[in-house]
């Protein structure tokens, strides 16, 4: 088993591995951290979706309504089903919610380490120009571009920069053809946060090792 698809099986369950999967996480070390750190994501989230309904709260629904007393027992019961399998739902959205683009451009940064390391001699203005293309711009100042290329991204290709920020790096990946009409979703997985969004030509998504640094890159994107 190689590295790539050893991490794509950790996106889909890292507590669930098979036999081969685990032999490859001994081995590696890079893997093993990916591992760890996926299944630390997971347990943040696990944790916070384990919220309890207030104690009472099916009863004063049932009197809000104006149910009867005596009606009230087996609607109470009805009620607070209502409310665990709502619970479950909702619970399992969040879950399922990942965006499949943010997933793969998370996916795409871990499998390219050196993205971070190399240090490129790139136009100053190459950011705003690239963002210009597809409709948007930077409104204040974001970093340096120290890492510019084209990568493939599942039959498509993306424009794959890496910006120094203040906060450290953050990685942005440009679809200017990508022609999916897509909604603006947020992806935590692997200890990093993508956001993907789309722009008034194709999409883009950022990725950055932590949620507040994502988001303070897509509010210093605006549409023109």
């Amino acid at each position: 088993m190689n590295c790539l698809d050893f991490r794509r099986l950790v996106l889909v369950d890292p507590r669930h591995l098979d036999e081969q999967a685990k032999a490859h996480a001994e081995q590696c070390i890079a893997c093993r951290d990916v591992l760890e750190r996926q299944r630390e994501s997971d347990d943040r989230l696990f944790g916070a979706l384990q919220v309890p309904a207030p104690d009472g709260l099916a009863e004063r629904i049932l009197v809000a309504r104006g149910v009867e007393p005596g009606r009230r027992r087996w609607l109470w019961a009805m009620a607070a089903s209502v409310l665990v399998t709502g619970g479950l739902v909702a619970s399992w959205r969040v879950f399922l919610a990942r965006d499949p683009l943010g997933l793969e451009a998370i996916q795409h940064v871990a499998e390219e380490p050196q993205s971070f390391s190399t240090v490129q001699a790139v136009d100053g203005g190459l950011l705003n120009a690239e963002l210009a293309e597809q409709g948007l711009k930077a409104v204040v100042a974001l970093g340096q571009v120290t890492y510019a290329r084209f990568c493939p991204f599942d039959g498509r290709t993306a424009r794959h920069l890496v910006v120094r920020t203040a906060e450290g790096p953050v990685t942005l990946f440009l679809f200017p053809e990508d022609q999916r009409k897509r909604r603006r979703a947020v992806t935590e997985t692997g200890g990093m946060t993508a956001v993907t969004m789309p722009a008034a030509r194709g999409s883009i998504a950022i990725v950055a090792a932590s949620h507040d640094q994502a988001m303070a890159v897509e509010r210093a994107i605006r549409n023109i």
